[in-house]
């Protein structure tokens, strides 16, 4: 169970009322060594009244207000840890010396790590406790403002706990404190962004992260995927083609590849259809070829990925849904293509369907009970038997 602050600080009080009552006065130092920080407290504060300029005052009571946070739990601890900090800066204010400067130094390094370490052990638990981790690295904060890994950190347990929006501004807040932010700050946010679904500015990020993508993939494939979330098919063609040629095996990365090559297909045949509606003849033999080339070569990416692992049903399903969305792209030209063209178009579409239905056919195979498999092919089958050049 939680030990309550106030429930601690009465008992103090309770303390300090019973010796006060026979008579007895301790100084600073015993009141400390009897963990009556809180009567400590008080008599500092009075001889502070008294004497407002002795920067060794203010030491000893920052470092009393640190003892004192050790006695409740984390969540308790704030106020203490800002005393704290309030009392280093008067120290210094009022003319501490070097010796003191020193001490000060050391003593906040001691009490940012003790609690920065406390989180890290909360956050790497067995089952972890985000919760507690970042109360203890909101502590380290208070204590170091400018610790960077601080921040990292809170943002990491804010995020575990589902808490995207904190996890942000608390990466915002470490980006005050450097002029060179490390690239994981930049690569994070861009990551949480693209978690709330923010496309544009999961890209902004990642692209500020984006300083030797060769070395870093986690940032290329964030930014990738950010350029994917905005619809970008072409800005994500133009970072993935490099990391196919470095990690050809990767059958993933040209699963990828392949979808977006299509999705840039799917735009020409828009720009073919509007060829044929403009009747201009000349650009549309031009954007036919470019229509051929490009779903070739996100045919040749997705059968490339499906190669290198012939038991993922992902690519398997891949490579069906490619060849029905293009087939079905080349059906749609007929209402507005020329005479002459219709029925090139039609039997390319055809063609399309054909390989559509051996690949949703080895996707039944493989996964007889799906019923979303068996429903696209019986589809497609009827689809091959009814479709004709409309007149």
């Amino acid at each position: 169970m939680k030990i309550s602050l106030f429930t601690r600080l009465a008992g103090l009080v309770l303390a300090v009322g019973f010796f006060y009552s026979c008579g007895s006065t301790l100084n600073i130092d015993e009141l400390v060594e009897n963990n009556q920080y809180t009567q400590a407290l008080n008599q500092l504060d009075e001889m502070i009244e008294k004497e407002a300029d002795r920067p060794d005052l203010y030491l000893q009571r920052a470092e009393i207000s640190a003892l004192a946070a050790q006695e409740v739990e984390p969540e308790e601890r704030a106020q203490f840890y800002v005393n704290t900090t309030n009392d280093f800066d008067s120290a210094d204010q009022y003319g501490a010396t070097d010796s003191q400067k020193s001490t000060i130094d050391s003593l906040r390094q001691q009490y940012w790590k003790d609690e920065h370490n406390a989180g890290l052990q909360a956050s790497e638990k067995e089952t972890a406790e985000y919760e507690r981790a970042a109360t203890h690295f909101s502590n380290a904060i208070i204590l170091r403002e400018e610790a960077i890994s601080s921040y990292q950190n809170l943002a990491i347990a804010q995020f575990n706990q589902g808490k995207i929006e904190e996890a942000i501004e608390s990466l915002l807040s470490a980006l005050n404190y450097t002029e060179d932010p490390p690239v994981s700050i930049y690569e994070n946010l861009g990551y949480l962004h693209l978690e709330k679904g923010d496309a544009e500015e999961a890209t902004h990020y990642y692209e500020l992260a984006n300083k030797n993508l060769e070395e870093d993939l986690n940032v290329t494939f964030g930014l990738v995927n950010a350029y994917i979330a905005a619809g970008n098919s072409e800005q994500a063609v133009k970072f993935l083609e490099p990391l196919i040629k470095n990690n050809p095996q990767n059958a993933n990365l040209r699963n990828v590849y392949g979808t977006q090559l299509y999705n840039i297909t799917a735009e020409i045949v828009d720009d073919l259809k509007s060829a044929y509606r403009n009747n201009d003849s000349v650009l549309v033999d031009q954007i036919k070829i470019e229509a051929e080339g490009m779903g070739e070569q996100a045919e040749n990416q997705l059968v490339e990925a499906y190669k290198r692992d012939t038991l993922n049903t992902e690519y398997l399903e891949s490579l069906a849904v490619f060849y029905n969305n293009l087939g079905g792209q080349y059906f749609s030209l007929l209402d507005v293509a020329f005479e002459n063209d219709k029925e090139e178009l039609n039997n390319k579409a055809l063609s399309l369907i054909d390989f559509s239905i051996e690949y949703y056919f080895k996707l039944v195979e493989a996964e007889p009970s799906n019923q979303e498999y068996n429903s696209k092919l019986d589809g497609l089958k009827n689809l091959k038997q009814n479709r004709t050049i409309p007149d």
